[in-house]
């Protein structure tokens, strides 16, 4: 009897194998998300959802229901910032439309919800379409889908992540169709799937998954074999590369405003050096939770040398095991090709744990501007899925008896070492000679329950699974053991590995309602800014409409932070100046804090307000406040000379506006100090990307209009109805020059790339769907 034959006797399908198998990758997944049937909110305080994510998807959702399109300009957080060009989070994914016909919080919800079931499914769908068994298919999609990088990433809130997750196994698929099969709509499929990616939008992921694609895609043409001629290999590889172009047309409404506003951002010039881009890597003691569930702690139990870990890194030692087995079998060139993708991603994600990372970081491009390469590892937790379904094969084979014993002796010593609590001790050791010293020790003995449970559920698996295999070798176990046995074990193990980290929490009827400070605020006539010292966590208040002067995003504007003082050290936050710069006409200080009873200037409208952030507050209101002033004259400095000229408490702010020495303007050069020229500027309309304002009796000389709103080259002006430049003054906010008797000055945010890059896409998706339709309808007449 071949081994064909046998495993053809020994492999349960079932009668609507797609089906069952979206049924059954449904299961862990509705379990885990059965909170939202409570109206939870799956963001606990770590998520990125809960106070930031949040509050830019709703007020996108806002703006786009008021206004029937999407906002360019946020005017929210950080002095104003592009709302596409900075990027905040899935603008154009299609899970965007979900937040127009529900709440906020359940389109959040069910956009994890959803892009889990399809990581699963659509790695089922992958290892269906390179032959594989029914039960490998099913085995691999849990082993991906609750891998722990991928089944964690709801405690951090990293849905864009989850996204390219999920349309990596698609990918693949649409080039197995594509090449393999030789059919056109796999090409559109994976310009598709490319777009979508790009607009998750989660490039550094995009970067990992392209790479990954061009490797299998050279393994189809090349590395198996085929009967495929020299000219249809080149035309093979020439439509995928069409295909990728095409998908990056597809995702141009984002793509192109985002490459304009990379000279703005933060990491216009990197990151901040190899040492930052190299951090948020996995560093070595990280390499044991590959195998040991939870080893290294998270949240307040981490114990390792990042910063902060708020996901797990394990892969499964049930899936682990299955996939040595796999890659030990008989399908070598698939093994090696694939193979070679995961290690390279793994050294990666190692980052500067080895020396390979300083020799990526300086060859590739944009990877200078990245950090936290440890995300790679979502593209090794693929190839173990894969290698995992080889493994299950040769089980269902009966050619693994002897790995069976094996499995069975090594996952009962794991258990039983697990419950007795050695591999606790074992991270407790480890943290001893750690950079946290004893505050390591104590996090790693906190985190001895979680190491005990999930080693003796790994251990447990991997007997379990030694059992089946022992079964199947001497001809015992019925085909549908096999295939209820080797999911369950596999998805068990890394399902509880994973339940923890779905949090939940009822933010949208807590912290995101309203209170006293929220109402006083939504109260007050804009333009207005809001400095918060800490009372409202990230960008909560950008949800309520109210624009705050700093917050959470990772992506504004450079000039900005660089006035302030440094992204995140805000260093200059006490410089009077720059809060009459930029009409902070609202302070909030925590109930208590010392020194801020009084401020110069404002006065106490609230006095000890509880909020719905858990915080009592105090709210000091600017006496007066403007928005836009008149100055009359200007001068010409460098970057490096504008910012400690502005912070000098004795410089005329309201007499001199200073100008980008890389800007071409006319200045005519002072002989001294002008007086301020009295001129009141009335704000007669305020919204996201639009300003009017009036001179009530026209400007009295030629001067300039400085607005407290960021400068960026998208902004354009009008004085008058005559198109007028705008300069970038006071090194980050919008100046126009304005003529004697100046009357009304209009300001409004257009950018060029948003719309060449939205006939772009609209070109593209048309051509993907001629992509589509023209096979299907050739091959119907052909037949």
């Amino acid at each position: 009897m071949t081994t064909e034959t046998v495993k053809a006797e020994k492999s349960y399908q079932p009668s609507r194998p797609t089906l069952v198998a979206l049924g059954v990758l449904s299961f862990w997944i509705v379990i885990l998300s059965l909170p939202m049937l409570n109206g939870q909110f799956l963001a606990g305080p770590f998520s990125d959802q809960y106070s930031t994510g949040y509050a830019f998807r709703h007020w996108a959702a806002g703006q786009w229901s008021t206004t029937g399109a999407i906002p360019l300009w946020n005017p929210t957080i950080f002095g104003g910032l592009p709302f596409v060009a900075a990027m905040h989070g899935d603008i154009f994914y299609p899970t965007a439309w979900l937040r127009l016909i529900m709440p906020t919080t359940a389109g959040l919800n069910l956009g994890f919800f959803i892009h889990y079931i399809l990581a699963g499914f659509f790695t089922y769908l992958f290892v269906r379409r390179l032959g594989l068994s029914w039960i490998a298919g099913v085995t691999a999609g849990f082993a991906y889908q609750l891998s722990g990088v991928i089944g964690t990433y709801v405690q951090p809130g990293h849905d864009g992540k989850l996204f390219v997750t999920t349309l990596l196994p698609l990918t693949l698929y649409a080039l197995v169709i594509g090449i393999r099969e030789r059919r056109f709509e796999g090409y559109a499929l994976l310009a598709l799937t490319i777009g979508l990616a790009l607009l998750s939008p989660h490039y550094q992921l995009v970067y990992y998954m392209l790479i990954f694609a061009g490797v299998f895609a050279l393994y189809l043409v090349a590395g198996e074999e085929n009967e495929l001629t020299r000219t249809q290999q080149l035309a093979a590889l020439g439509w995928s590369l069409v295909a990728v172009v095409m998908g990056f047309g597809v995702a141009m409404i984002q793509v192109l405003p985002f490459f304009e506003y990379i000279p703005f951002s933060p990491r216009a010039i990197g990151y901040g050096g190899f040492e930052d881009s190299a951090s948020y890597a996995i560093p070595w003691t990280h390499v044991s939770e590959f195998f040991f569930s939870g080893f290294v702690g998270d949240r307040l139990t981490y114990w390792g040398s990042n910063a902060a870990k708020l996901h797990s890194e394990y892969l499964g030692l049930t899936a682990l095991a299955l996939a040595v087995l796999g890659a030990m079998g008989k399908r070598r060139r698939l093994v090696i090709w694939i193979g070679s993708v995961g290690l390279l991603l793994l050294l990666v994600a190692l980052g500067s744990s080895t020396p390979f990372y300083r020799l990526w970081w300086e060859v590739m491009p944009f990877v200078k501007q990245t950090r936290a390469p440890g995300m790679a590892l979502y593209g090794v937790s693929f190839v173990i899925a894969l290698f995992a379904a080889l493994g299950v094969e040769r089980i269902e084979a009966g050619e693994v008896r002897r790995q069976g014993f094996v499995w069975l002796g090594i996952g009962a010593v794991v258990a039983l070492l697990g419950l007795a609590g050695v591999f606790g001790v074992a991270a407790e050791g480890i943290a001893t000679g750690g950079i946290r010293g004893p505050a390591g020790v104590e996090a790693a003995r906190s985190a001895g329950s979680a190491i005990r449970w999930g080693t003796a559920v790994g251990g447990a698996g991997l007997a379990a699974l030694g059992v089946l295999a022992i079964l199947s070798s001497g001809g015992r176990a019925i085909p549908l053991l096999i295939a209820v046995g080797l999911p369950a074990i596999v998805s068990f193990d890394l399902w509880w590995n994973a339940h923890n980290f779905w949090v939940y929490s009822n933010a949208d009827r807590e912290l995101h309602a309203s209170d006293q400070v929220v109402e006083l605020l939504k109260a007050t006539d804009r333009p207005y800014r809001v400095l918060d010292l800490g009372v409202y966590p990230g960008s909560l208040l950008m949800a309520h409409g109210i624009t705050q002067i700093l917050g959470h995003h990772g992506n504004e504007l450079r000039f900005f932070d660089d006035i302030w003082g440094g992204k995140n050290v805000w260093a200059n936050l006490g410089n009077q100046n720059l809060w009459d710069l930029y009409s902070v006409d609202y302070v909030l200080v925590p109930a208590g804090m010392q020194g801020l009873d009084t401020l110069r200037g404002y006065s106490r409208v609230i006095d000890n307000a509880f909020t719905s952030a858990g915080r009592s507050a105090v709210v000091h209101r600017r006496d007066s406040s403007t928005y836009a002033r008149f100055i009359p004259a200007a001068i010409v400095l460098t970057d490096e000379q504008m910012i400690p000229t502005l912070l000098d408490p004795r410089f005329p702010i309201n007499s001199v506006v200073v100008l980008a020495e890389s800007e071409e303007h006319d200045v005519t050069p002072l002989q001294g100090v002008p007086q301020p020229v009295s001129a009141d500027v009335e704000v007669e309309s305020w919204d996201a990307g639009e300003l009017v304002m009036r001179f009530d009796s026209g400007s009295p000389q030629a001067g300039y209009l400085l607005v407290s709103e960021n400068y960026y080259p998208d902004w354009k002006a009008t004085v008058d109805g005559v198109e007028t430049p705008v300069f970038r003054g006071n090194h980050s906010l919008i100046t126009v020059p304005v003529p004697q008797g100046a009357r009304t000055v209009e300001l409004r945010f257009e950018s060029a790339d948003y719309r060449t890059g939205k006939r772009i896409t609209f070109a593209s998706l048309f051509l993907v769907l001629i992509g589509f339709v023209v096979p299907v309808v050739r091959r119907r007449k052909g037949g």
